[in-house]
């Protein structure tokens, strides 16, 4: 998106992630605690490369199960810049999430999740607006236009709600989420409302142990899907990994489905191939989507996902009982 004819409206997605559960908190506030250890993670993605202008997203967070109140905390940071950075957008959010137990084998764990959001233009002075196309005059950005920008807010903030819950055995989960439950206005005009579209995911898995992995290394089989729903856009994910005490590798498989798609439209996005690496610690993993769609994969260059986690006991006084961990992957 290297130019904004319309500023008043503007269509787009959150940020998604072909390694979502590295980033666990940012999917479901209800996985703020996830394990017994500190958790800090971030990742990066460059999304479609080989296309003008930019599509890049990062993110942090931090998340800790506290035992003594049977509840996890978590922090979590996001930012992302699309169109060479005309357009941006960043967040700052704290979640809570409490364990139920249910039975010695089944737990239930809601989640909430408060934060700040700023959406707004960062290269104003590179848009090209609808009176510099009709009239011809496209150099010099923005100082050309006749519209100028004294209806535009640069920036606009807003407060945002989310919650989410999983329900979880030692070898399975399944889990609900959703964002903007309080639709905030994005839009960076007074005159206009442009409610942010409520996103909503489900999502689950299992985990299988098998013998005999690399090396005679004992690994597990994890199968996991996700359906993700905004505005008028509806994405499936499905993948499978095989995860040993020090490597993890695995396929997935994307699916756009558009509510109100053209006809013969294709809905093939991505087929994604990850290998993640443990050493004590640390967890890097690394993910290429290769595009299938329409678009094609020469044209995009695909998509390059990097995630870095550490994590460290935490001290033993905390630890009062004990704490199931979540079986979710880790990549």
């Amino acid at each position: 998106m290297a130019a904004l004819c319309v500023l008043s409206t503007v269509w787009g997605q959150d940020a998604q992630l072909t390694q979502f559960y590295a980033a666990a908190p940012h999917l479901n506030p209800a996985f703020a605690g996830g394990t017994l250890e500190n958790r800090v993670a971030f990742h990066y993605r460059n999304q479609w490369p080989g296309l003008p202008g930019r599509f890049v997203s990062y993110g942090a967070s931090y998340d800790v199960f506290i035992p003594k109140i049977n509840s996890g905390i978590g922090i979590i940071f996001s930012s992302d810049e699309a169109g060479s950075g005309a357009l941006g957008s960043s967040s700052f959010a704290l979640q809570y999430s409490y364990e139920v137990p249910i039975n010695d084998q089944l737990s239930f764990r809601p989640g909430l999740q408060l934060g700040w959001s700023s959406r707004g233009l960062l290269n104003w002075q590179d848009l090209v607006f609808g009176d510099q196309i009709n009239r011809g005059v496209t150099d010099g950005g923005a100082g050309n236009s006749l519209e100028g920008l004294s209806n535009f807010q640069l920036v606009r903030n807003y407060f945002d709600v989310a919650a989410g819950g999983v329900l979880y055995g030692k070898k399975f989960w399944i889990g609900v989420s959703s964002r903007h439950l309080n639709t905030p206005s994005e839009s960076l005009t007074d005159a206009t409302i442009s409610a942010v579209p409520i996103w909503l995911s489900a999502h689950g898995g299992i985990r299988i142990p098998v013998d005999g992995g690399p090396k005679g290394y004992d690994q597990d089989v994890l199968l996991a899907a996700g359906y993700r729903s905004q505005g008028q856009f509806d994405q499936m994910d499905f993948g499978i990994s095989f995860d040993s005490p020090f490597l993890t590798y695995g396929i997935s498989y994307r699916q756009i489905l558009m509510k109100t798609a053209p006809d013969g439209a294709p809905n093939h996005d991505a087929v994604s191939v990850l290998i993640g690496l443990t050493e004590e610690n640390f967890r890097v993993g690394y993910s290429y989507d290769i595009t299938v769609s329409s678009l094609g994969w020469g044209i995009t260059d695909g998509a390059h996902e990097l995630t870095l986690t550490y994590v460290w006991k935490t001290p033993s006084h905390l630890r009062t009982r004990p704490h199931r961990i979540l079986p979710c992957a880790e990549f």
